[in-house]
């Protein structure tokens, strides 16, 4: 039996001594003036009219009839330059707070919001529900390498409020900052603002410290989504953080060169950023590149082709080269359709390792999901750790120092020696060897030398859902947050 422990939630980002570049100077430079070029002469769509005329008033040339907005080079750059390089996302501890683009490493997340999961309890598959969100945010507040937890799936047993209750499971069960990507019009955003705030104890605490953030995802190729953007302007008002990630599939909404790809990406997320900076200068921003293709027989989508994942790292230096944080979001939930096979760690492994060398703030992490993130199973969140932790090993290089260099401990042991009882093999051990790793557990069997890892993994997942019981909030903030979801739950304005 896999032995695990009773901690409290924890934060371990992924700091890599390797440095990867895939774009030279001169090729970020043409990117960007690229990217520039498309924002000036073609424009993006932002269907809104609140966003219309806060663009027309900043300067930007705005066709109200057609819903595009044209920007000039200089004044995207004159906002672009307020968002932050260096901010904080809270979490309820100072100790989990997440502080992007301060080169702590690679921060990893869970994220996904699928519809449908692998019931733990029966191995069917079935529509998610409100509780798989509260279980999932337990594993996560439990898993120190996840630093930020999103619901992972939807409450579809809550109809057109799930994400208010995606958001209320994940309050009451971690103690991580939380991320949504689903609150996605004006009405859901005001009700999500008032229950950050009843975390965050005042509207002054939660500009202060939010504990909160939004992952919009644009429409590519060169369009804003509608309820989208108007969350997101209603996020920065109150000093939300708010992300942009775009999704070009390549040869289908983007040019088949990745080059082309990262222009569109760059255009659509950029756009973003500055709307929320002429709102509130020095509000939080992100940025995510989540690029794919299809297979030109079926057109199915993958996302974890070798050109997605070399555009995706692609994506990571072009927003750094403008300023802001990105989100390496990409594969853990790729194309694979069952857990445990080759393919998860093929898909995986290089496009997580290639973004924390590239340096990403953040990145789509261990999740449990496969079918391209619309399907949860709890025991592959163990297979995703499995492989960061091998990559944190990777990209911590070989530390040289006199201590490492082992000078002493060779002239003690000589000639014919062993290392195995000396006190410094002992203390090294405990960074060396991963006591709580699903792989190489004894098989007690002469069959078979080590047990099935997918066995191991439930049995893991097993222990955390029945031993872990996370830092609980406030109980009063507990009954507001119900009190706010109940609300809305009773809005007719979610009927229209």
């Amino acid at each position: 039996m896999i032995k695990l422990e009773e901690r409290k939630a924890s934060i371990h980002p992924v700091k890599s001594k390797l440095k990867i570049s895939i774009l030279d100077d001169q090729e970020i430079n043409q990117i960007n003036q690229n990217t520039r070029t498309v924002l000036e002469e073609v424009g993006v769509t932002f269907p809104s009219e609140k966003a219309l005329k806060i663009f027309a008033e900043a300067g930007a040339q705005v066709d109200l009839e057609a819903q595009l907005v044209k920007i000039p080079a200089d004044l995207l750059d004159k906002y672009i330059k307020t968002s932050p390089r260096q901010y904080t996302l809270a979490g309820l501890r100072p100790e989990l707070d997440v502080h992007l683009g301060s080169e702590k490493g690679t921060h990893f997340y869970c994220s996904g919001e699928a519809p449908k999961i692998v019931d733990f309890e029966t191995g069917e598959r079935r529509l998610s529900e409100k509780q798989d969100i509260a279980n999932h945010a337990r594993i996560a507040d439990y898993l120190p390498i996840i630093s930020l937890v999103w619901p992972s799936v939807s409450a579809s047993d809550k109809g057109r409020t799930s994400p208010l209750h995606g958001l209320e499971a994940c309050f009451n069960n971690t103690e991580k900052h939380v991320e949504s990507e689903s609150v996605m019009d004006e009405i859901s955003a005001r009700y999500a603002v008032e229950m950050a705030i009843a975390v965050a104890g005042s509207e002054e605490n939660l500009r202060e410290r939010p504990i909160f953030s939004l992952l919009l995802c644009c429409i590519a190729p060169l369009a804003q989504d509608k309820g989208g953007i108007e969350a997101a302007m209603l996020f920065a008002e109150y000093g939300i953080p708010i992300g942009f990630m775009s999704m070009p599939t390549l040869g289908l909404t983007a040019p088949p060169y990745p080059a082309g790809a990262l222009t569109l990406a760059m255009a659509e997320t950029l756009s973003g950023i500055m709307l929320t900076q002429i709102i509130n200068p020095g509000v939080g921003n992100y940025i995510s590149v989540n690029p794919g293709i299809i297979d030109p027989r079926t057109g199915n989508y993958f996302m974890g082709s070798g050109v997605a994942q070399i555009t995706n790292v692609g994506g990571v230096q072009m927003s750094h080269s403008n300023g802001i944080p990105v989100n390496a979001c990409h594969s853990f939930g790729g194309s694979q359709f069952e857990l445990g096979n080759w393919q998860t760690g093929y898909e995986n492994l290089h496009s997580q390792f290639l973004a924390v060398m590239a340096g990403a703030d953040m990145s789509f992490g261990p999740s449990g999901m496969y079918e391209a993130v619309s399907l949860l199973d709890h025991p592959r969140i163990l297979f995703d750790r499995e492989i960061v932790q091998v990559i944190d090993v990777l990209t911590d290089g070989i530390e040289v120092n006199p201590q490492t260099l082992s000078y002493d401990m060779i002239k003690e042991i000589g000639q014919h020696g062993s290392y195995i009882s000396h006190r410094e093999t002992a203390k090294a051990y405990r960074t060396m060897w991963r006591g709580e790793s699903i792989l190489y557990e004894d098989g007690k069997d002469e069959d078979r030398k080590w047990r099935d890892p997918v066995g191991v993994a439930r049995e893991a997942i097993r222990w955390i859902l029945d031993n872990h019981q996370p830092t609980p909030i406030d109980e009063s903030v507990s009954k507001e947050l119900r009190r706010i979801v109940e609300r809305a739950d009773n809005d007719e304005a979610f009927l229209n």
